[in-house]
């Protein structure tokens, strides 16, 4: 868990209401608002204090547990406290509706349309807030596995199905596709998904954007890969050379690109 945003990030959040969950069963147990590096306060004043709280208890027995708890920023760039306060108090009161009238929301809403700028401004966790404004560099990725610059945008809303559909196809590639273990999705340079390679297939009639006669392009089956959390969210641009167009590359030893 990080200790504090960068200034630039802290700088982009602005005002922003926050919350935070027991991963160990994932229970919403807190909403705040705050500006800086105010989500990590609670863990910092749980471990430093000696305050008894029903918060403040609940995050030491996540620690001692081995856990770590999870910070989200359900709203940010809110423009003032005042509003932030509101946003808060909004939540706060939705929250305890949902749990004294026994609501269940579990099939989720009927709404059509997202929320109004959630693509940009909305759920995140704290550390895609961080790679949003400012990704720390990718570590040496030793694993053999292929960047594919996705050509979608990546967002904070975007579903996790929809990001595997535009990382898994369709890339034209050659014959060492077949050494990749992993798929990286790469958007504006950062790794926003991994995914297990399990089997490559050519794209054919029924595909997205097949066209007969194109030059032969292949797509990977495969899955989340939760062992590669490390490369998540962190920058690769640094691998991709000044003027290099290519939609793929591989992370292990090759002269150049299929």
């Amino acid at each position: 868990m990080a200790h504090r945003f960068p200034a630039i990030v802290e700088e982009k959040l602005d005002w922003y209401v926050y919350a935070l969950i027991d991963p160990r069963d994932g229970r919403l147990f807190y909403i705040g608002k705050g500006k800086g590096s105010r989500v990590f306060a609670h863990a910092a004043d749980a471990i430093e204090g000696d305050a008894q709280t029903e918060k403040l208890d609940l995050i030491r027995d996540v620690i001692k547990s081995g856990a770590k708890v999870e910070t989200l920023i359900l709203r940010h760039a809110i423009s003032s406290e005042k509003n932030a306060y509101l946003v808060e108090s909004v939540l706060i009161d939705f929250c305890a509706m949902l749990v004294v009238r026994n609501i269940d929301l579990r099939t989720g809403l009927t709404n059509i349309v997202a929320g109004h700028n959630s693509e940009i401004f909305g759920v995140m966790s704290t550390d895609e807030a961080i790679a949003l404004y400012e990704a720390p560099e990718a570590p040496k990725i030793k694993e053999k596995g292929i960047l594919f610059r996705i050509p979608r945008l990546w967002t904070p809303a975007m579903p996790e199905a929809e990001l595997f559909e535009a990382t898994h196809g369709w890339w034209i590639l050659g014959e060492r596709r077949s050494e990749a273990k992993y798929g990286f999705a790469v958007s504006k340079g950062v790794i926003r998904g991994v995914y297990r390679i399990n089997s490559w297939r050519e794209r054919t009639v029924g595909d997205r954007e097949y066209i007969e006669g194109e030059r032969k392009r292949w797509g990977f089956e495969g899955e989340a890969a939760p062992e590669m959390q490390r490369y998540m969210n962190t920058s690769v641009a640094h691998l991709f050379k000044k003027g290099n167009v290519s939609p793929a590359m591989y992370t292990f030893n090759v002269k150049d690109e299929d």
